[in-house]
């Protein structure tokens, strides 16, 4: 694992963590002030998260292009096509709870 995605892991996680305690803030007691920095938080997240899975795709295929291609290279590219689609499945997946849990307060709130 190379410095810039260990950078991009610690970024979302940090964002993830943020998005999900402003969500759990707003399921307690909403604001708009609070819903309005998780619109921020969380286009930050999701476009982190989409950095992150097209960095993913094209490490993979940059080390694809070095060798010549059989059918055991063919595995090890998919294998890294799916790795690569990780931040976005955790990114993603926080923002759903994230905002699942705003949607209860603002629901509370009306």
């Amino acid at each position: 694992m190379g410095a810039l995605a260990i950078v991009e892991v610690v970024v979302l996680l940090a964002l993830g963590v943020v998005a999900l305690v402003l969500g759990g803030a707003l399921a307690v007691r909403a604001s708009q002030r609070r819903l309005d920095l998780l619109r921020l938080v969380s286009w930050a997240l999701a476009f982190g998260s989409l950095s992150g899975v097209f960095s993913g795709l094209a490490q993979t295929a940059v080390n694809l292009a070095r060798r010549p291609m059989t059918p055991e290279l063919a595995q090890l590219g998919w294998a890294g096509v799916a790795e690569a689609l990780v931040p976005g499945i955790f990114g993603f997946g926080v923002l759903t709870v994230a905002w699942a849990l705003a949607a209860v307060g603002v629901r509370r709130q009306d």
